[in-house]
């Protein structure tokens, strides 16, 4: 029989046996979870290193679009027969720039120079903004606008550090899978982001399209689905700076886009030469002008149209136009000679003056070009 403490002992003996025997179980297999851990796999190798090199890509070609002294900017509208058409815009690092934007699906020549927008569209382009009223004259000319009016301010957002800036802004979303490639017309291979920016696969790196709606989400889409752009060369430049000077001089005296004026006829005079059937009306028109911008000098353009009549003679309209400072009066006239019979006779003679104002935006195209010189010389221009 065995004594109760050795007994005791015994078993407590067996139990540390077994628990050591348990825990060193345990420890073993921690060993073996933790052994043998796999690496990246040849096919995740070979995509991290394709994505690494697009990304290289993008970072040079930004920085070379960043850097480059003009863009041309190539978009492709249906005309009215639905052919295909090419608009083209050039645009310099300052912001300077010229020539046709797809906007809303119309073609829409712009000139912007020295910070001044200027605005040449059909009367439809017009009604489709509110100015009906105006719409027909607006669509014979150019008018006179800020660039907040525009879905895209061409100067604050297509020269060339601005395009950079706002692309990287939009690189978050695009370009995130296995990087594609594809073949332009010519045949250049690019990198294609998204189907919204496409950047040349081999150096030297430029951007050579990409989705308007980069730009902005909403506006961006008024200017189509795709741009092709790419820099000018120096000789480029130069023509750029020739043709912009054109540009400057087909604008003549502009629309005031945002401003309106009202006029009112005082003081009309009707004075009929005795025996000869001539009658001459002087009237004196005031204008008022609303909306122009701060600072700004408009001019009013009056139109002045007189209905004149006499009794068995009818009557006859004449018509003259002049200019008058903005809140300012000017005094007009104009005459109609009636055919008198062949005895003396008197009659009562009637004038009916109407006049309509314009409000335009006077461009002193000299001054204009002569900014516009300083700042090309500085791109080599």
């Amino acid at each position: 029989m065995i004594p109760a403490e050795r007994g005791a002992a015994d078993m407590r003996a067996r139990w540390t046996a077994t628990a050591l025997v348990l825990l060193g179980g345990l420890l073993a297999g921690c060993q073996v979870a933790v052994t043998g851990t796999a690496g990246l796999s040849d096919a995740d190798r070979q995509l991290a290193t394709e994505r690494a090199q697009q990304q290289a890509a993008v970072d040079a070609a930004l920085q070379s679009l960043e850097q480059a002294p003009a863009l041309q900017y190539d978009a492709t509208l249906k005309d009215g027969a639905g052919n295909p058409a090419t608009l083209t815009y050039r645009v310099a690092r300052d912001g300077n720039g010229f020539g046709a934007l797809p906007l809303e699906g119309k073609s829409v020549r712009i000139t912007e120079p020295d910070g001044q927008l200027y605005l040449a569209a059909d009367a439809d382009y017009w009604k489709s903004h509110g100015l009906e009223e105006n719409s027909t004259q607006f669509g014979d000319g150019w008018v006179h606008t800020v660039g907040s009016e525009l879905p895209v301010d061409p100067a604050a957002r297509m020269a060339p550090p601005k395009l950079a800036g706002e692309l990287r802004k939009a690189l978050g979303g695009l370009g995130s899978g296995a990087p594609q490639k594809q073949k332009l017309p010519d045949g250049t291979e690019v990198y294609d982001l998204g189907g919204a920016l496409q950047v040349t696969a081999a150096e030297p790196h430029r951007v050579t399209g990409f989705a308007p709606a980069l730009l902005d989400p909403r506006g961006g889409p008024k200017l189509g689905a795709a741009f092709r752009v790419r820099p000018l060369n120096a000789s480029e430049i130069k023509q750029f700076h020739t043709d912009f000077d054109g540009a400057i001089d087909a604008i003549g005296q502009p629309f005031d886009g945002l401003a309106q004026a009202s006029v009112t006829v005082l003081n009309d005079k009707l004075d009929c030469q005795d025996y000869v059937g001539s009658c001459k009306t002087t009237v004196d028109v005031s204008n008022s002008v609303v909306g122009n911008q701060p600072g700004s000098k408009p001019s009013v353009h009056i139109k002045l149209s007189v209905e004149i009549s006499a009794d068995t003679l009818g009557s006859q309209t004449c018509a003259t136009e002049g200019d008058a400072d903005a809140d300012a009066t000017i005094t007009m006239s104009c005459s109609v000679k009636f055919t008198l019979p062949n005895r003396t006779a008197s009659y009562q003679v009637l004038a009916k003056p109407t006049a309509v104002a314009e409000v335009r935006s006077p461009v002193d195209a000299n001054a204009v070009k002569a900014k516009l010189a300083t700042a090309f010389a500085a791109l080599g221009g």
